[in-house]
């Protein structure tokens, strides 16, 4: 990707310091994204990251940025950070089947986010009843300023508590 001016303003090569945090999306076990049942994810096709097998049934912004897409189905989102980089949230594999059934919305898309606040919530047994799997994949896109990522796997993880993945910037 190149560095292009984003709705935050302009961005410049070097200018993006140290590292960005991203917290757990929800309650649940952190995975490395290779362990996801899903090759799209798993062999980082999008791109890499990490995901939660979720015990709970409520999704939460990992950091702070703007939305620049919300899945009409309510099972994805996209931030974009104040850098620039942009995140994937997924909320199960192929659930854009359910049509938004099961799923509610909090936010909508060109909205700010800010850290922690809640995306979405999801009937968590409907997915697992209909034969989805509930796992929530979280994605980095690939960003001229990304390192390298560092996923940190918990198995009781809280959501905007637990530190799922660190991503080291230039």
């Amino acid at each position: 990707m190149s560095n292009q001016s984003n709705e935050f303003g302009e961005h410049e090569e070097g200018k993006i310091p140290g590292v960005l945090n991203l917290c757990a999306v929800t309650d649940g076990e952190v995975m490395k994204i290779e362990d996801v049942p899903d090759e799209l994810f798993s062999q980082k096709m999008i791109g890499d990251g990490f995901a939660v097998m979720p015990s709970s049934q409520e999704v939460f912004a990992p950091v702070s940025g703007r939305l620049i897409e919300v899945a009409d189905t309510k099972h994805a989102y996209y931030i974009e950070t104040h850098e620039g980089i942009k995140i994937l949230i997924h909320i199960g594999i192929d659930t854009l089947l359910l049509n938004g059934e099961g799923f509610e919305s909090f936010v909508e898309r060109k909205m700010l986010v800010e850290k922690g606040q809640k995306l979405a919530s999801f009937d968590r047994q409907l997915l697992i009843d209909r034969g989805f799997q509930p796992v929530i994949p979280v994605i980095i896109l690939e960003h001229d300023s990304v390192l390298s990522l560092e996923v940190h796997p918990i198995k009781e993880a809280k959501a905007n508590e637990s530190i799922a993945l660190t991503v080291h910037l230039k």
